[in-house]
């Protein structure tokens, strides 16, 4: 069970670690701080299928379009991605599903709500979905 954070914000990975740490099973949490680190991360990734939350908005190469790339490459669609960010824009909410994103998520402002969604999303994610196998 490996959550792959997408995030350069300090302050989000810290808390978002932490959410985790509150948890009964905490997942492996890697973290990658821009799109550049996330597009080599899914071009070498072995046969494990982790959840990418990917934020938009960060340097050298934001959310949108490392999407983009990886749809350009045809490796987007075997990905679990949802977007986690701060954004609630409808246009960026189009864009993500349009470029492939699983699910678009807003980032809790409260540590305890950060704690629930992780723990939802673990459950969803890896209890009661069916993943490709390969």
């Amino acid at each position: 069970m490996e959550i792959v954070l997408v995030e350069d914000d300090p302050d989000d990975i810290y808390f978002f670690q932490q959410a985790c740490v509150n948890l009964h099973q905490a997942p492996k949490v890697t973290v990658l701080n821009n799109g550049v680190e996330f597009i080599s991360h899914v071009q070498n990734r072995d046969s494990q299928m982790p959840v990418y939350l990917l934020d938009l908005n960060m340097p050298h190469k934001g959310g949108l379009e490392a999407l983009e790339e990886l749809q350009q490459q045809g490796l987007v669609n075997s990905l679990l991605v949802i977007c986690y960010t701060t954004s609630d824009s409808p246009k960026d909410i189009a864009a993500a599903y349009q470029l492939g994103a699983k699910s678009y998520l807003t980032k809790p402002n409260r540590l305890t709500e950060l704690t629930e969604l992780v723990q939802t999303l673990i459950k969803y994610w890896f209890q009661y979905n069916q993943q490709r196998k390969g």
